[in-house]
């Protein structure tokens, strides 16, 4: 079964997406934080929410998981990628990394009811410091408790 954004009230769906963003966001002390759903059995990767500095950017875009970077990783992975440094790590766009200043950064697929439904990605911290095991845990958490209401949002 393919998994499709749901079309129904879209105004108070971005909304509740976006607060969701923005819970994670300042969880984490990250400077971006997207959500992003897993299209066409996963093969497309759709920006459907982002909060702080590269939100605008982000939001609304759409392209095959198998050139956009992190995203597109942790839709093929079974648990939480940490890039501890995205210079020259293969998992990371580095064109994207280079002009947003992505130093750092996080990602975890979110499965619900046993379909890929889409991934949290996160970059940089606000400290500027780098993303480590203990955040990956915090980010373990929060996908836990909101994978089920993001899945509101998807249809079977």
């Amino acid at each position: 079964t393919e998994a499709v954004v749901s079309t129904q009230s879209t105004g108070s769906n971005q909304e509740s997406l976006q607060k969701i963003a923005q819970k994670i966001q300042e969880t984490l002390k990250a400077e971006t934080v997207s959500i992003c759903l897993a299209l066409e059995n996963g093969e497309i990767v759709k920006y459907a929410a982002a909060a702080g500095k590269y939100a605008q950017q982000m939001q609304g875009l759409s392209s095959p998981s198998a050139t956009s970077g992190l995203s597109g990783e942790a839709f093929k992975s079974t648990g939480p990628l940490l890039v501890s440094t995205t210079l020259g790590d293969p998992r990371v766009r580095q064109d994207y990394a280079q002009a947003w200043g992505i130093k750092t950064a996080m990602a975890i697929p979110l499965n619900y009811q046993g379909q890929l439904i889409g991934a949290l990605m996160i970059l940089n911290r606000i400290d500027g410091g780098s993303f480590d095991s203990s955040d990956e845990k915090i980010l373990c958490g929060l996908a836990a408790e909101v994978t089920p209401e993001i899945a509101q949002f998807v249809e079977k």
